[in-house]
């Protein structure tokens, strides 16, 4: 029996104390790229009205209607943003075991208390997203409930889990880049574009504050603001095909 167990033992292959195994690497590499080809995806369902004729999206009447003829978006968009929470779970726990052993285990937890946030916001923002059926039978009820409740989930939705979302992937995305930069966990490249993709908290922190002291902002800030959107989706999918190849050099 010994003999067995000392064999089995020996057979079994050895992983460093503090780093992340291959089926780690592995799938967080999966959970990354799932989450940043479905930010893709939502991104661009969002921006289907303009496309399709629905210039005044902030406008209730404008998006009610919107809503009545395409109410299948919506749902799209909320299961969409389910699948993201659920990746970006998985994901905040294997990128903080990929950045061991040299990265303090404060900074990765820090990090993964992030992904769970990030996580969070995105769920309660695809529950909103899938409440468009409750909401066109109110509208159906009488048409000032129905603005009352588009707007609610306006503000709630998009300005407000939304917006939340975002400025917590931005900081989890730039705290990820410099930690695997300092650790050399992550390639240099792959640290530098996060942190690049992470300018537009920039522009979320500071605008406030300018508004406040009514400084008006060129229009290319917001632009730019909004182009940083999907070069932090490009961001993920890049991250998560440096986990697989990791996992596969790990193989090795």
């Amino acid at each position: 029996m010994r003999a067995t167990s000392d064999r089995d033992s020996a057979a079994a292959p050895a992983t460093p104390s503090g780093t992340a195994d291959r089926a780690t690497l592995r799938a967080g590499g999966v959970a990354v790229i799932i989450a940043g080809l479905g930010g893709i995806l939502s991104v661009t369902l969002e921006l289907l009205p303009p496309a399709l004729g629905f210039d005044d999206t902030d406008n209730p009447v404008v998006s009610l209607d919107y809503l009545r003829q395409y109410p299948q978006i919506y749902p799209v968009v909320g299961v969409t943003v389910f699948v993201m929470a659920i990746a970006d779970i998985v994901a905040s726990f294997a990128v903080s075991d990929a950045l061991a052993p040299r990265t303090s285990s404060i900074t990765r937890r820090s990090l993964s208390a992030l992904g769970l946030l990030t996580a969070a916001f995105l769920f309660m923002h695809g529950v909103l997203r899938e409440s468009v059926g409750p909401l066109l039978y109110v509208d159906a009820m009488n048409s000032g409930w129905g603005e009352s409740a588009y707007l609610t989930i306006l503000m709630l939705g998009t300005h407000g889990f939304a917006q939340a979302s975002l400025l917590a992937l931005g900081f989890w995305a730039v705290g990820i880049s410099v930690a695997g930069a300092r650790s050399h966990a992550l390639p240099i490249w792959l640290c530098v574009l996060g942190v690049i993709s992470g300018l537009r908290l920039v522009i979320l922190i500071a605008g406030p504050f300018l508004t406040a002291a009514n400084v008006d902002l060129p229009g290319f800030f917001w632009f730019g603001s909004v182009a940083l959107i999907p070069l932090g989706m490009l961001w993920w999918l890049a991250l998560g095909v440096v986990l697989l190849v990791k996992s596969r050099s790990r193989r090795a």
